[in-house]
């Protein structure tokens, strides 16, 4: 059965704030009867529902027969029990997903009734907007770049709209969006995420359901987003951190060539997950679906989202902003605007702190210059005293190539060699654009 769903999933996702599986301590020893009674109910819970059948069926005949050698009954201890299940079951299968916990003061969701699951839900939405739903930072980076800092989807899908509507609209103004989820685990959210960045109806990805045979096709809404729409070039920055809903997200984005993908290969875990209440006051964590790409048909369980430009997660954003300057750089229609992103892509490089010349070298650019600008070399650094700015400050210059150095945030400085082969004069290289010229002062 196929069924159309669009922008609300379910829970691909991450365990929200009370079932986090703190993996509670208990001085109750569990009894051969509960330990059975766990045992069975896990193993029919996972026949019931754990998306890979024949996988279970393992997991299933591995718990069976331990229990009947008594390996568990060797266990009364709750919590160590709980970590021995779920270290037992993922040396059959690994799954990142999977998750067996002791948790007494904490009944599963399936468990609850409605007023205490209404109760649960109301306190999870407090701890997501004192956390302001996980929206971290927007900012707008030189050249008009857009960076959104985005560290978790949220269940709370309604509750979000307008703080990620907010968000947006400051960024629907920039020339291109970085979107960074280094940091982000998943959540509930991704697909109304995604409703913002296609002007019409579109087809993210299929959630298959292995036992129920059902498959909910996954699509975005533009009609839900107050008609905001950014169609700016976006870049998604990805780690190994990147997980479930994020991950989706960043799949589907990719995919449809919407977004390129810069960082590290994300974690792979894309499975749906449940909870389910087992017996003695244990919760299973348990992935029932996974989701299947329009354009590869396959998900990326164990294997992660492949960036387009693999890089080590700490330098993605500053390899984004290279590739957004370049981009930019190569549309510019005027000389003006060209040496501005050249400007941006200098910057980039000086704050890498690339290793500059040798002190020979910078000798060569010492001297006084027009204006009384000054250069002079220091244990191995080229320095700058400049009056135009007032004050008696030294800069320290960084390197970008051999003969252009940043100078401080608004200027570079380029020093030139005239046809004797002598540096003789500079240009100063402004943020905006511009260039001044100087030339050395003799002797």
């Amino acid at each position: 059965m196929k069924k159309t769903c669009i922008f609300l999933l379910l829970a691909l996702f991450v365990l929200p704030g009370k079932y986090a599986f703190s993996q509670v301590k208990s001085d109750n020893a569990l009894s051969k009867l509960q330990i059975r009674s766990l045992i069975d109910t896990l193993r029919s819970t996972l026949k019931r529902h754990y998306i890979f059948p024949e996988q279970a069926t393992r997991m299933d005949s591995y718990l069976k027969t331990k229990l009947l050698k008594g390996g568990y009954y060797k266990i009364p201890d709750p919590g160590k029990l709980a970590r021995q299940l779920e270290k037992d079951i993922n040396a059959i299968y690994y799954d990142p997903h999977m998750h067996i916990a002791y948790e007494p003061e904490t009944p599963a969701p399936t468990a609850l009734s409605p007023e205490e699951l209404s109760k649960a839900q109301k306190e999870q939405l407090a701890v997501e907007k004192d956390n302001n739903f996980n929206l971290q930072k927007v900012e707008v980076l030189p050249g008009n770049v857009g960076y959104f800092l985005f560290n978790g989807f949220t269940p709370n899908v309604e509750e979000v709209k307008a703080t990620m509507s907010g968000a947006l609209t400051f960024l629907s103004n920039t020339k291109a969006l970085i979107i960074d989820l280094r940091s982000n685990g998943g959540g509930s959210t991704a697909n109304q995420f995604a409703s913002y960045f296609f002007k019409e109806k579109t087809h993210l990805f299929d959630q298959v359901n292995s036992f129920s045979k059902d498959t909910i096709s996954l699509y975005t809404d533009h009609l839900a987003t107050n008609q905001l729409t950014l169609l700016m070039p976006m870049y998604i920055l990805t780690s190994k951190n990147t997980a479930s809903a994020a991950e989706a997200f960043t799949a589907s984005m990719q995919a449809l060539k919407r977004a390129t993908v810069i960082g590290d290969t994300t974690l792979g875990a894309s499975h749906a997950t449940g909870f389910f209440a087992m017996s003695t006051d244990f919760i299973a964590k348990i992935p029932y679906a996974r989701p299947i790409s329009t354009s590869t048909f396959k998900d990326w369980e164990g294997i992660g989202v492949i960036p387009n430009l693999t890089v080590p997660a700490s330098q993605a954003l500053q390899r984004a902003q290279e590739a957004i300057y370049t981009d930019l750089k190569s549309k510019a229609t005027s000389d003006n605007e060209k040496r501005f992103f050249q400007w941006a892509i200098n910057t980039l490089k000086a704050n890498e702190g690339i290793p500059g010349p040798n002190a020979q070298v910078l000798s060569r650019y010492s001297g006084t210059y027009a204006g009384g600008i000054r250069f002079y070399v220091e244990n191995g650094n080229l320095l700058c005293k400049n009056p135009e700015r007032g004050g008696n400050d030294t800069f320290t210059l960084k390197p970008v190539s051999e003969s252009i150095f940043l100078l401080d945030e608004n200027a570079q400085v380029e020093f030139v060699k005239d046809q004797t082969g002598n540096y003789s004069s500079i240009n100063l290289l402004w943020k905006d654009g511009n260039i001044s010229q100087k030339s050395k002062e003799a002797k």
